[in-house]
């Protein structure tokens, strides 16, 4: 037998009392006709109350018993599922199921890759609510995983909007730089210049460069060696010092530096070169002085160096960097010579291009 609620236990104490109340009555009152029916009238009601509250409690479906059997609905969710791994040059598949809403509710679905929409959908809520096929750009710029998220804005039994996410990342394969550079190195090799290309401004230079990437090619390509962990190479073009770090085959850019390079009567020498020595007291040249000093092309007066300063006020005589204008030498900031002079040691390979 089911418990019973509250109320009705009451009322079922109520009927035992009535009924021992009847049995004293009897007692008290043998012979009086009218206490005896009033009696006699609340215990057959209170038996039938009785009787009625025992049905009603043993029944399989009581509609009233809300206190004694309480039913959940759980939240409407949706499921994204994905692989973990996607290997190179395939299709992205993802799909999405939706759980415990009502079906045939006109929804909108919104896909998106790392936080940006890709597709976006009006369907009507099934348990399968379809699936997302992509496919991504392989090249070098390609990440190594991608977040994908899925978002259903749907409409409650309220008629309340109720947004339902579900994100997974995936690992995305690719080949490896190598594969990459030697797609690219026709390119590369054919568009890396020695002529300066721009108008003369420093403002020029700070907006217009090679990327790493294609910087990275050019020096791997041609297969530079240096006798150091280090690699210089000035580029004329774009009146840049690249620094890079590693070996032969496996050069990456570390640094990159705004210079000035000989002007257009004294343009810096081009070819391949070492670092042979250098000074930290400099040159000077009595009504201007450049310090540090890191020599290349040994024998001859090339180096890589400040802006001219003067020696009593310490002012520059000359700050115009970003295009070419020196007397042949490198002309750099001074917290970028100071950084070649400290850190980048002889013998290192130096590449004017």
């Amino acid at each position: 037998m089911r418990r019973l609620s509250r109320v009705r236990y009451i009322v079922l104490i109520l009927a035992i009392v009535l009924m021992i109340l009847s049995s004293f009555s009897v007692m008290q009152y043998s012979g009086n006709e009218i206490p005896r029916a009033a009696i006699d009238y609340l215990v057959f009601t209170a038996q039938i109350n009785l009787s009625k509250i025992i049905f009603e409690n043993t029944s399989e479906n009581d509609p009233d018993d809300s206190d004694i059997i309480e039913i959940v609905q759980e939240p409407a969710r949706i499921e994204l599922t994905m692989p973990e791994v996607l290997p190179v040059n395939t299709t992205l598949v993802a799909e999405v199921t939706l759980f415990n809403a009502e079906p045939g509710v006109l929804s909108l679905l919104t896909w998106f890759l790392d936080d940006e929409i890709i597709h976006e959908q009006w369907i009507e809520t099934d348990s399968n609510l379809g699936a997302l096929s992509h496919e991504f750009e392989y090249n070098h710029k390609l990440p190594e995983s991608a977040v994908i998220k899925a978002v259903l804005q749907h409409v409650t039994e309220n008629e309340e909007i109720d947004y339902l996410v579900d994100e997974r990342t995936i690992l995305l394969e690719n080949h490896d730089k190598t594969y990459w550079m030697e797609l690219e190195s026709e390119r590369v090799l054919a568009m890396v210049s020695s002529t300066y290309q721009g108008d003369r401004t420093y403002e020029w230079a700070l907006e217009n460069d090679y990327t790493d990437f294609d910087k990275e090619v050019f020096v791997n390509m041609m297969e530079y060696e240096s006798d150091t962990a280090f690699l210089v190479w000035v580029n004329r073009a774009y009146q840049r010092v690249n620094i890079f770090i590693g070996y032969a085959g496996n050069w990456k850019l570390d640094k990159t530096f705004i210079v000035a390079t000989g002007g257009p009567f004294s343009m810096t020498r081009r070819g391949v070169t070492k670092i042979p020595s250098r000074s930290e007291q400099g040159w000077n040249f009595g009504h201007f002085i450049v310090k540090p000093v890191v020599r290349f092309f040994p024998g001859t007066g090339y180096a890589f160096h400040s802006r001219p300063i003067h020696p009593v006020t310490g002012e520059f005589t000359d700050d115009r960097i970003g295009f070419p204008v020196s007397a042949g030498c490198i002309r750099m900031a001074c917290d970028d010579i100071w950084y070649i002079y400290h850190n980048i040691p002889d013998n290192t390979t130096v590449v004017i291009h």
